[in-house]
């Protein structure tokens, strides 16, 4: 594949699709992490205090560590697949014609 040098290539959109896929995630992983946080704070400003609590408490905070983990792990998915493309292609490339394959 072509790292932009020959005649004819131009820009990878099938890359271009990945990072901008990777940044709308980002978004979202962002604002579903900034709201479990702010659900963590009010447990531990004593917003709900029971037993019950408490075992929702330790489940929230579980679901917590599972989800940053997850969510850093795709995010270094799509990092992976953006390093792994080239930056430019030729004109019959593949990944010019990837939404048709």
């Amino acid at each position: 594949m072509s790292d932009g040098d020959e005649e004819g290539s131009f820009p990878n959109p099938y890359r271009a699709t990945i990072a901008t896929r990777r940044g709308l995630s980002r978004d979202d992983a962002e604002q579903i992490a900034s709201e479990l946080a702010d659900a963590v704070t009010a447990m531990d400003n004593s917003a709900w205090v029971s037993s019950t609590a408490d075992d929702f408490y330790a489940e929230l905070t579980g679901h917590v560590r599972t989800l940053n983990d997850a969510g850093e792990a795709v995010m270094q998915e799509f990092s992976d697949a953006i390093e792994g493309q080239p930056k430019t292609v030729e004109p019959n490339a593949w990944q010019t014609r990837w939404r048709n394959l």
